[in-house]
């Protein structure tokens, strides 16, 4: 039987971390192969596609105009993620949209009614916990820890470069390419993971937000906010660049960061701690102590490059991707309701100011 090839374009080198981590990881996967990539950083540009061997384009829409593709993965900076990703879904193209998702709601309503207009196949990058966590989500789903009552979120990093090494965040804290800081570019995937390891909207925020470490950025690099959901449980995350060692931007290395999760269950708890090992915890309902579990990968066996692998079965068996591009612009509304909560200094409620049109 003879396996389809899925041709692949990258548009933007702005969030250069996810760019580099999928051509990386297409090395040994053999659904699809990347063929171009378009930025308009000449330097950046011919880097990135001189390392891959791929044609390079300084034109998003001629990219699209003379390559044939199937699938385009966007890690433009946030301010050109929604012009894109209408560009590329009335092209016909199968997506993979950055994170966030739009600087305003305005722009993710543009962006869902394109890629539903078009009908192509959608993942936004902010539901990947959706794909990481899903051996845990199971957990949940079968009791073990019986209902879960409470999540605790803990993400601090260093703040992002806007380029390996370069030593600056660049774009990543200009105001006028982002909707906010460390808050949102760390937490939104977390937001978006409470929707689905609980199962129920998010009801309303309270938030706070601070320069800590960075005090002279025009974006906050610190944020913590409660989360009350329409279940009744509560999440709480703190989202922050407030790591500066060995050196003050990052990647510093990521052992050195703080990332962990821990699930409050009525009859249990699990906590995960990345760049640990062991680094699960579990008291399971009925045990008599915790139980400490390596989070091992199959040996040997080549990586597959999420989301992108995802997405192709998605495609292949027409199914709906794990998290879909409406479900980023729901986890994108509970982040700008958090804003609002740091800026008035209040409780802010979700509905129906935050809800979709229609």
């Amino acid at each position: 039987m003879t396996t389809r090839k899925w041709r692949l374009a990258i548009l933007g080198l702005g969030h250069w971390y996810s760019a580099y981590n999928l051509a990386r990881g297409l090395a040994e996967y053999p659904k699809a192969e990347l063929v171009a990539a378009a930025w308009h950083d000449a330097p950046q540009l011919e880097a990135f596609t001189r390392t891959f061997g791929i044609k390079a384009y300084r034109d998003y829409a001629a990219l699209l105009e003379h390559e044939r593709v199937d699938i385009i993965h966007i890690a433009t900076p946030v301010a050109e993620i929604c012009d894109v990703t209408i560009l590329s879904a009335r092209a016909g193209k199968h997506l993979i949209v950055g994170k966030p998702m739009a600087m305003t709601l305005e722009q993710a309503d543009r962006m869902v009614d394109a890629v539903e207009a078009a009908g192509v196949c959608c993942f936004p990058f902010q539901g990947i916990m959706r794909l990481r966590l899903a051996d845990l989500k199971a957990r949940l789903d079968a009791g073990d820890i019986g209902d879960l009552a409470v999540i605790h979120q803990t993400c601090r990093w260093s703040i992002a470069e806007d380029w390996y090494r370069s030593g600056t965040p660049g774009w990543f804290v200009d105001p006028d390419r982002v909707p906010g800081g460390a808050f949102i570019d760390e937490g939104i995937y977390w937001i978006d993971a409470f929707r689905w390891l609980t199962g129920a909207d998010i009801l309303d925020v309270e938030a706070r937000t601070a320069n800590i470490v960075h005090r002279s950025l025009s974006v906050e690099d610190w944020g913590q906010a409660t989360f009350t959901m329409s279940n009744g449980a509560i999440a709480t995350l703190e989202a922050s660049w407030t790591i500066n060692a060995p050196r003050t931007s990052g990647p510093s290395p990521k052992q050195n960061s703080v990332v962990r999760l821990e699930l409050v269950g009525t009859r249990g708890e699990i906590h995960d701690q990345w760049f640990r090992a062991p680094g699960r915890a579990v008291l399971a309902a009925g045990a008599r102590d915790w139980v400490f579990e390596r989070q091992a990968e199959e040996p040997f066996a080549p990586g597959a490059p999420l989301p992108l692998a995802h997405l192709i079965e998605c495609v292949e068996h027409g199914r709906q991707p794990a998290a879909t591009i409406r479900d980023a612009r729901t986890s994108l509304a509970a982040a700008f309701a958090a804003y609002q909560s740091a800026r008035e200094r209040h409780r802010v409620s979700l509905a129906p100011k935050w809800a979709h049109r229609g």
